[in-house]
């Protein structure tokens, strides 16, 4: 099994298509899935399930992957290892990040990144179930570092820096009944019906976990996976919102009133795995990013 085969195949597996596999792996799509075949007749198993339409992981593939991550990490290490003993750093970092951040200037963190480290590839990307799916990620080896929402900075197998902490707080439309009040009870908001993002977002299971608590229970109405979209629809009319103060509300016909008691806080985090000792692509990206936090009161 060769460093190529490998490579190759995680492609394909992450992009579930032969031509992005090889414009990605900068190589023709020929032997791309030439080098397959063979990894399947040496592995004596079929790795993808191929139609003219799709092509997906088998059961083989699925087990594969995560080791074929993992090998390919540990001879990107291992290049490390030597390339230590030159001022470049080279080889690729993966980031994954949540909709709407912009208390961490991620275009300026990039930007002087690359500007001190131009032999790096970087790739973002945002996980559609939220910090639940960053942090997978992470675990799998699909993302070297990633900025997530959390409840406690205890999380087995990942280790985390807290870069803030948001208080989320009652959002309503302007011409709501509540919007007029200092305060509002939970108790107050029984029936209400509300906007939210999808599970797996911390903001999500803050709220959820704050009403099961209180014995209430809510109606998600819609959800979102950008919560800085959510006053545009608070403002229609759908619903209400338990969220973090967000830019956007300043564009809309909503209003914030707090919660009595306040609702549970939760903290913005930068993580990554917490063994093996991460790559100096990772390092020196975890190094910048309090020189690009600009806390400016919302989310």
């Amino acid at each position: 099994m060769e460093q190529r085969q490998l490579e190759f195949f995680v492609a394909v597996a992450e992009e579930l298509n032969f031509t992005r596999a090889a414009r990605r792996t900068h190589a023709v799509q020929s032997t791309v899935s030439a080098s397959i075949r063979v990894l399947e007749r040496e592995l004596g198993a079929p790795l993808f399930d191929r139609t003219t339409t799709r092509v997906r992981l088998t059961e083989a593939g699925r087990a594969l992957l995560p080791e074929a991550r993992r090998s390919l990490d540990s001879l990107g290490q291992a290049r490390a290892a030597v390339e230590g003993t030159r001022a470049r750093i080279t080889g690729s970092l993966r980031i994954g990040t949540l909709a709407g951040l912009t208390t961490v200037d991620l275009p300026s963190l990039v930007r002087e990144f690359r500007r001190r480290h131009p032999g790096v590839h970087l790739s973002l990307r945002i996980d559609a179930a939220g910090s639940d799916g960053l942090m997978a990620a992470l675990r799998s080896r699909a993302l070297d570092v990633a900025f997530v929402g959390i409840e406690s900075t205890d999380v087995p197998g990942l280790r985390l820096t807290p870069i803030t902490t948001f208080q989320p707080r009652l959002l309503v439309p302007s011409g709501h009944a509540l919007a007029g009040r200092r305060s509002v009870r939970r108790a107050q908001l029984a029936g209400e019906s509300c906007v939210d993002l999808p599970t797996g977002f911390c903001n999500r299971a803050r709220t959820d976990a704050d009403f099961r608590g209180a014995g209430i229970s809510r109606t998600v109405t819609v959800e979102v996976s950008d919560v800085t979209t959510i006053p545009s629809y608070v403002e229609s009319g759908i619903g209400v919102a338990l969220v973090p103060p967000l830019a956007t509300e300043a564009g809309a016909r909503v209003v914030p009133v707090d919660l009595d008691p306040p609702a549970q806080m939760w903290t913005l985090a930068v993580a990554r795995l917490a063994s093996p000792e991460p790559a100096r692509a990772t390092t020196a990206l975890l190094e910048m990013v309090d020189e690009h936090v600009h806390w400016h009161g919302f989310y």
